[in-house]
Parts: C-alpha cells; sequence; structure tokens
C-alpha cells in the first residue's frame, strides 16, 4: 500500500478519488491547490501524485514542473488527472515529467490500476537505486577490511584538501603501516597476515572520530585523513593508535600475536604543502622516518 497525494481543487473529484483508494488500503491527503499540493509533495514525501491538470492561479503543468525542479521532490511519480482528452494536453504534461494521465469521470478499474502498477515501478526503481548504493559502497571499501580503498582515499583528499585550502582549514594525513610484516606473513602464513590485517583495521576504527576517513592504503599500509586537526593534536591522535596496537591481542588458532606500526603525519597549512599529493608525500617522508629510527614510532613532516 502506497502513500498517494490527491491535488485537485474540486471537494467532489478528490472526495471520489480518495474514497475509491482508500477502500484499497492506501493512505490520501488531499490538495485542494497547486501551491497546497507543492508544500505537500515536500513535507509528506508522497509515493505518488494524482495531479490535476485545470486548477486556478497554478495549474497541474506548473505544478509539474516544480516538483521536477526541487531534488526533493523530483523521483515521485505523478500521473495527471484531466477531463481533457486531447493528445496534446496529455504530450505536455508528459514532457513536463508526468509518468501517465488518467481521466475524470474516474472509472475505478483504470484508477487503481494505474495507481498500483506506479507504485510497484517506484518500488523496484527504490530497491536498484538501493543496490546501486550498495555496489557503489563496495566499490569503495578495501575488501578484507572494511576500510576504504586507495582510489576513494585519492579522491577525497583531493576534494578535502581544496576546502581545506579555500577556507584555510587544518587538515592532515597520517600514514603507517606494519612493522616487518613480510617476515610476519613468512612465518605464519597470508592467512594469518589477513587475520591481523581485519584486527588492525578494527583498532583504527575504534580509534579514529567517525568524522575522519580510514583506508587501506596498499598492502599492510593505512592512511588516515583527519579534519580540522593541527600538527600536534594529529601527532597526538597518531600516538594513540600507536599504543592501542602495540597493546592489541590478536587471536589466531589460540596463538596470541603482537603488531606494532610505524606512522608518519604531515598537516596543512604548511609552506611546503600546497596540493594534496604533496600532503600524502611527506607524510610517506615521515613514515619512512619512522622506520630508519626504529620503527614503532610516530614521526612528523617538517622542514
Amino acid at each position: 500500500m502506497g502513500k498517494i497525494l490527491i491535488v485537485d481543487d474540486s471537494r467532489l473529484i478528490a472526495h471520489v478519488a480518495k474514497t475509491m483508494l482508500t477502500k484499497r488500503g492506501h493512505e490520501i491527503i488531499v490538495a485542494q491547490d497547486g501551491k497546497a499540493g507543492l508544500e505537500a509533495a515536500k513535507s509528506e514525501k508522497p509515493d505518488i501524485i494524482l495531479l490535476d491538470v485545470i486548477m486556478p492561479i497554478m495549474d497541474g503543468y506548473e505544478v509539474c514542473e516544480h516538483l521536477k525542479e526541487d531534488d526533493s521532490t523530483k523521483e515521485i511519480p505523478i500521473i495527471m488527472v484531466t477531463s481533457q482528452a486531447e493528445a496534446a494536453d496529455k504530450v505536455k504534461g508528459l514532457e513536463l515529467g508526468a509518468l501517465d494521465y488518467v481521466t475524470k469521470p474516474f472509472d475505478e478499474a483504470e484508477l487503481i490500476a494505474r495507481v498500483n502498477i506506479h507504485l510497484r515501478l517506484r518500488e523496484l526503481y527504490e530497491a536498484v537505486q538501493e543496490q546501486n548504493r550498495q555496489l557503489q559502497k563496495m566499490a569503495n571499501r578495501d575488501g578484507l577490511t572494511g576500510l576504504y580503498n586507495h582510489r576513494y582515499f585519492h579522491e577525497q583528499l583531493s576534494q578535502d584538501f581544496l576546502r581545506a585550502k579555500r577556507y584555510n582549514e587544518n587538515l592532515s594525513c597520517v600514514l603507517f603501516d606494519i612493522d616487518f610484516f613480510k617476515k610476519f606473513n613468512d612465518t605464519y602464513g597470508h592467512q594469518t597476515g589477513d587475520i591481523v590485517l581485519k584486527a588492525l583495521a578494527s583498532v583504527v576504527q575504534r580509534a579514529t572520530r567517525e568524522s575522519d576517513l580510514s583506508a587501506r592504503y596498499g598492502g599492510e599500509e593505512f592512511a588516515l585523513i583527519l579534519y580540522h586537526t593541527d600538527g600536534p593534536a594529529a601527532y597526538e591522535m597518531a600516538e594513540r593508535l600507536r599504543t592501542m596496537v602495540e597493546s592489541h591481542e590478536v587471536q589466531d588458532n589460540g596463538n596470541v600475536l603482537r603488531v606494532t606500526i610505524s606512522l608518519g603525519v604531515a598537516t596543512f597549512p604548511h609552506e611546503r604543502i600546497h596540493d594534496s599529493k604533496e600532503l600524502v608525500d611527506f607524510a610517506d617522508q615521515a613514515l619512512y622516518k619512522a622506520k630508519d629510527n626504529g620503527r614503532n614510532r610516530v614521526e612528523v613532516f617538517d622542514d
């Protein structure tokens, strides 16, 4: 059953349509002019709209045009209601975005059939949209860890950097990887290595804010985007993450495993950082410095 908005200045016609549709279990909302119809469409979010063509002040064509121009209502199916049978009138409504027509006085069977068809089409459309959202989500995520992937990280950082530059906001990037992970994989096997990567991703999600972005950068390397975060705060967050990882126990077939990570931090604004690529490059330089200085530590890019 659906929520149906009837927009018609005739109380009689609206009552007849409401009676026919209510019997079939639909929830009916009635608006008696175009302006009220637009407001009801925005506030009630109906599943379908029955829209009379001939109304004073604002006719159905104008209402249809406004509905299709508004992002909040443009996807709502519209069935135009008219007593005019001329093809030109029907074509005009269809060109403006209406999906169908019914004529009055109503044939009950026809009205119910057309409404049900478009409700079903809307259900199918929403199911496809949800499936597409899920596919897009999967396309942006790393299959093993559930964090964002390398491609999405760079796409997002590029946009975030431009915004930070425009509004002079702090933006920090953290790159880190697991110390001696190759030796770890060679000793315990890749299946255990995957368990470690997933465990690390779980620690990362607990350590970071919901507003920050976490990504698997590649292999055993990970990346963070820390929004509105200056250098000292980024260092503090990275150090907290390092400590949490160091103390975390990874369970694998009765074995208790521990790993450590090395982290590099770079922050914008900085006189040598002019774009998102340089932000990542300098975070990477800091990461290599952390490795050179003994690993299991945080280093911050400086001159």
